[in-house]
């Protein structure tokens, strides 16, 4: 926060300083200007390790102004203008500075970060080439000029860097590596390839370089060589991962691919493989043996779910693979079991073993899983969802309203405000199933709450107003935010349409009846036949009303209300129950 009688005293300062120079002689002007610069510089300074940095770049200004000469303050200044957009400002000073003080390496780096940032690769070079005779490390400013020269595409002067600091530190297998990807990018592979043998003779226990040559043979095409350096790797250790990986690439580049699936199936094999990596490679292989032969794949995935290692990445993996090839429930859900098993928390896995249980119809099941997960993660609000749903459809429906409350007692700030909305839409709809239907509405009004634009809540919130006949503004505007939503949505037309009539506007109500005739078809439901029916009878057209009256009872409708209107042709209200 900005201290406003920080700068009123700054300002008092200043003008007495103004004042007293009228007074004092030359020399004492230029102690007092000195004095005021040390002032401000250090209070930037203090700012600055506050991290109040909008505060500290105003006194660097006054600094600045004070001594528009001074390199330390321009020094510390230029990251501002840079920071704000203005880099040419910023780019000037310490261009200034570094012509001032071209030793010093500081400015020297700052300015050569400078050019850095906007990509003037051949300006920053220039500027390291000048001081790196006099560089208290010399070391450091080649490594700097190196990564320049690289990043200038200049590789053979990267090359020449590198002779420079090896020369200085000696040889590492850090610049063995440097040397190397330079002379690829070069394209000089006989040198590369000079090196790796030396690398080989001096290392002949370390199979790395080996492998490092077999992918340099296989990168220029040499396939034979490389497919004979890389397999005596193996020969030596059959579990080595990067070198089976080369392998890959090798038979890839050969389409060989008898050799590539033995590979993968090896190199999947591999005991100290990392999890990631393994699953990595499973699919890869996975997606190219499945085009050729799928029942190939469930055999091999049998087989790894055999290995003791990696268990649940594997079932993961096959679960999967199952899912994306539709298979039917019956392979799934001991694929689902066994991952339960191995890590009981797996939500992905407890919620695909609901639903196979949902989609079978099998409501005890949902019972058992939702209690069995509910055991090790008794917060997670969708299980409550899925156990408090199945006791509804079992026929608990009393049970299931207990259930949904409990799950939703466990919401806080971090649950998801959609879930939550479902869970008060379902305990809505439960609600009026028991005819208690204050308490529905009560429980529509909070979903509404987490969820405005719940389509299903406003639709069956309007509609069972309207049975109601209670707030019947308030349900024609719900309803109608879910034909807006859904043009041609006929259980939303429906609804709308039905409204209207209920509000005594039955030429209105016509308009929509017919609009959902000339989008029904032979699917359209009893419910939506009989109100289309009422409304015409109700606009005075008693045949067509007839109709679809006579409609409605061939969808299936049994009512007595409905044979009464179709036997003496005239619209009785009632229920039609």
């Amino acid at each position: 926060m900005k201290q406003p009688w920080r700068h009123t005293i700054i300002l008092l300062f200043l003008l007495l300083l103004s004042g007293t120079a009228l007074a004092q002689s030359n020399e004492n002007d230029i102690d007092a200007r000195k004095r005021a610069v040390d002032y401000f510089h250090l209070e930037s300074a203090s700012l600055m390790a506050q991290g109040r940095y909008d505060e500290a770049f105003e006194m660097l200004e006054h600094c600045h102004s004070f001594d528009t000469a001074s390199t330390a303050i321009q020094y510390f200044l230029a990251p501002y203008y840079s920071v704000l957009g203005r880099d040419s400002i910023a780019c000037r000073m310490l261009e200034n500075i570094v012509k001032k003080e071209p030793d010093n390496e500081a400015y020297n780096e700052a300015l050569v970060n400078q050019y850095a940032r906007k990509g003037n690769w051949k300006a920053a070079i220039d500027v390291y080439e000048k001081i790196v005779d006099n560089a208290h490390s010399k070391s450091e400013i080649y490594k700097s000029l190196y990564l320049l020269y690289y990043n200038d595409n200049n590789f053979e002067k990267a090359l020449e860097i590198l002779d420079k600091i090896e020369s200085l530190e000696g040889k590492s297998s850090e610049l063995t590596a440097e040397r190397l990807q330079q002379y690829l990018l070069l394209n000089r592979h006989g040198e590369m390839i000079a090196i790796i043998e030396q690398a080989i003779a001096e290392n002949p226990d370390d199979t790395r370089f080996m492998t490092f040559l077999g992918e340099i043979y296989t990168l220029i095409g040499e396939y034979g060589p490389a497919e004979e350096i890389l397999c005596k790797v193996l020969d030596k250790s059959p579990d080595d991962a990067p070198t089976l990986v080369s392998l890959l690439n090798l038979y890839t580049k050969t389409e060989n691919n008898t050799a590539l699936g033995k590979t993968y199936e090896r190199l999947i094999k591999v005991e100290r493989l990392d999890t990631s990596e393994r699953i990595k490679h499973l699919t890869q292989y996975i997606l190219y043996k499945d085009a050729h032969d799928s029942a190939y794949v469930k055999s091999f995935y049998k087989e790894l779910l055999q290995l003791p290692f990696d268990q649940l990445a594997l079932h993961e993996s096959y679960a999967e693979y199952l899912e994306y090839k539709k298979a039917d429930k019956s392979e799934l859900i001991p694929v689902y079991e066994r991952i339960v098993e191995l890590d009981s928390e797996n939500i992905r896995a407890i919620i695909s073993l609901l639903q196979c249980a949902i989609d079978n119809e099998d409501k005890e099941a949902v019972l058992k899983y939702t209690d069995e997960a509910l055991l090790y993660m008794p917060n997670r609000l969708e299980l409550y969802f899925y156990k408090g749903f199945s006791h509804f459809l079992l026929g608990n429906k009393r049970e299931s309203i207990e259930i949904y409350k409990q799950g939703l007692e466990k919401r806080d700030a971090e649950t998801d405000p959609s879930l939550v909305a479902e869970i008060f839409s379902v305990l809505g709809d439960t609600y009026h199933e028991l005819d208690m239907e204050k308490e529905c509405y009560e429980a529509y009004d909070s979903a509404l709450v987490y969820n405005p634009g719940m389509m299903n809540v406003l639709n069956n919130y309007s509609y069972y107003l309207s049975l109601d006949n209670k707030n019947l503004q308030k349900a024609l505007e719900m309803s109608q935010k879910t034909i807006i939503s859904e043009p041609e949505n006929l259980t939303y037309l429906d609804t709308y349409a039905w409204i209207l009539f209920k509000s005594g506007r039955y030429e209105e109500a016509k308009a929509y009846a017919e609009k959902i005739i000339a989008l029904s078809d032979d699917e359209t439901s009893y419910v939506v036949l009989h109100h289309i029916g009422d409304i015409f009878a109700k606009c005075g057209e008693i045949d067509k009303a007839v109709t679809y009256w006579i409609k409605a009872r061939e969808a299936g409708e049994e009512t007595k209300i409905l044979e009464k209107k179709i036997k003496k042709r005239k619209y009785y209200n009632g229920s039609r129950n």
